[in-house]
């Protein structure tokens, strides 16, 4: 088997191998599966990372939970690690095991999402069993093109920009390809540390009361969240639709945004969806019809349990994907260009702004509700 593993964030650097798998009933009530490297038998792609005999031991219970115990042995040099990212590695947050055991939880809630969590909407807004499937599809689907995008994989051609080191541009030809708009997109991102924890990070950039505060779009409009599922035990793991009202109370823009938290990252994404598309939606259209590009943000601790701390910073990652134009041309005019960096740089000072003000009025505690 070949894996490539990646953070999300195209300046964190994507760690590669081929290795053998291995599982096997160990009793009548636990399984075990074992990965190892196979560089002595196969040309590994890099020869910086080595799996060493890692997996999990699977232990069913008597209450028919399962009980999961992961390990992650590897031999690494991280030696090509900037040194602005290298506590996220250093501290194994990066590709430990914790990752694995998130993940499996994350799969789980979103099953339990699917058939089981209610969704709870404004009075007068009614959402069926099949609207709740295609909306719960279309997040889905939404999150994975998100950090599919943000990654520093081989498949991204990722140009640096002249303007700083850490913005990154990539340039993608949507042509003929379903649940996308046609013609020519640009995704754009960014990554800096930030003096705040990752709860209150995470927190602020979810709600709808404190969007006025980054997005320079929203800026007039007044962004209330009119549906929600819950997704697991914290409040803040949701799908949501969101809209936009002007000054005059009419309707502009809506928006379908899911937030994550778990103990080795967060992220708010979201998409633009206009009027007609969130009415077909709720009544169960088939979401991989609805043409999406996902925006928003991922934030890494500093250290794994670092968030109580209130002293810890957060690496966000900040990415916009957008439409240039409706041709295929693979290239970027310099006024596009110009616009990219501003858009980029305005949220970033925006954000920081509102880091800095919270922090010296001590009033994150104020701001649950934004």
């Amino acid at each position: 088997m070949s894996a490539e593993l990646h953070l999300p964030s195209p300046v964190l650097l994507t760690r590669e191998c081929y290795f053998g798998r291995y599982s096997k009933q160990l009793s009548h009530n636990t399984w075990g599966v074992v990965d190892v490297s196979l560089e002595k038998f196969l040309p590994s792609p890099t020869t910086n990372f080595r799996k060493k005999p890692s997996g999990c031991l699977i232990k069913l219970m008597p209450n028919g939970h399962s009980k999961v115990t992961w390990v992650e042995h590897v031999e690494v040099e991280d030696n090509q690690v900037d040194h602005y990212f290298q506590s996220l590695f250093t501290s194994t947050l990066a590709f430990g095991a914790s990752r694995w055991i998130n993940s499996l939880i994350r799969y789980g809630e979103w099953l339990q999402t699917l058939f089981v969590t209610p969704l709870v909407a404004d009075e007068g807004v009614f959402i069926a069993q099949m609207g709740k499937t295609s909306l719960l599809q279309l997040a889905d689907r939404m999150m994975k093109t998100f950090c599919g995008n943000v990654s520093s994989t081989a498949d991204n051609p990722w140009t640096q920009m002249a303007h700083s080191p850490y913005v990154r541009i990539m340039v993608k030809n949507n042509m003929g390809e379903a649940g996308k708009p046609p013609g020519t997109s640009v995704v754009f991102t960014t990554s800096v540390w930030l003096d705040v924890s990752r709860t209150r990070l995470f927190n602020f950039l979810r709600h709808g009361n404190s969007r006025t505060k980054w997005d320079l779009l929203s800026r007039r409009h007044n962004i209330r969240e009119f549906a929600s599922m819950l997704k697991g035990e914290n409040p803040g793991n949701r799908v949501s639709l969101m809209s936009a009202h002007n000054s005059q109370g009419k309707l502009v823009i809506c928006f379908l945004q899911e937030s994550y938290t778990d103990s080795t990252g967060s992220y708010i994404v979201y998409a633009p969806l206009d009027e007609s598309a969130v009415a077909a939606l709720i009544h169960g259209a088939n979401p991989d019809k609805v043409m999406i590009l996902p925006s928003g943000f991922s934030i890494l601790p500093e250290r794994l349990h670092g968030d109580e701390d209130r002293n810890s910073r957060s690496l966000l990652t900040i990415a916009f994907h957008i439409v240039e134009s409706t041709t295929n041309e693979p290239y970027l005019a310099p006024e596009s260009i110009e616009t990219i960096y501003k858009v980029i740089s305005d949220t970033v000072y925006s954000i920081t702004n509102s880091v800095l003000y919270h922090n010296h009025r001590n009033n994150w505690m104020d701001d649950s509700n934004f």
